[in-house]
């Protein structure tokens, strides 16, 4: 997916290397493996501008490091490590972007041209609070929200 995401910075990308050494941290410390595979779809995270989908991953890393298989399993482990944050898209796609640790958001998502736009704030907290009264506990979520952008809606 080639769409312009809008927003800089070291948010979901940017090349990052103290990124990549505390996912590869994090990844030890919860037991799973630190490959060169694994290794090379980090650094690719780390230096793509937007979120990338799976496919993208194994483009960039090329097949002789990893099949598809292999990146897409990486990527569960990955967000179940939560150094990847997984961004939802319809049709049941997903683009993946590296973490930076205590930093977490959203996008507005067009369905037209395939903009990302970075929402500020995740507002899940009263939710969040709602599932910890009821007895949940380790929680996360996903929030995306798509419609069609002012280009779009207009022309």
């Amino acid at each position: 997916m080639s769409a312009e995401h809008q927003h800089g910075g070291d948010c979901c990308g940017g090349g990052n290397t103290e990124r990549v050494n505390h996912a590869l941290s994090r990844l030890r410390e919860r037991g799973l493996r630190t490959t060169d595979a694994r290794r090379s779809m980090l650094r690719t995270l780390a230096q793509a501008k937007v979120p990338l989908a799976a496919d993208d991953i194994h483009r960039r890393i090329g097949s002789a490091k990893a099949d598809r298989v292999t990146v897409y399993r990486s990527l569960e482990a990955f967000e179940r490590a939560g150094i990847v944050q997984r961004h939802p898209l319809e049709k049941g796609r997903s683009l993946y972007a590296l973490t930076v640790p205590g930093h977490h958001h959203h996008h507005l998502v067009c369905r037209g041209c395939g903009a990302i736009e970075r929402l500020g704030q995740c507002d899940a907290a009263a939710i969040e609070a709602a599932a910890t009264a009821r007895g949940y506990t380790g929680l996360s979520h996903v929030l995306e929200i798509h419609g069609l952008c002012p280009k779009c809606s207009h022309g």
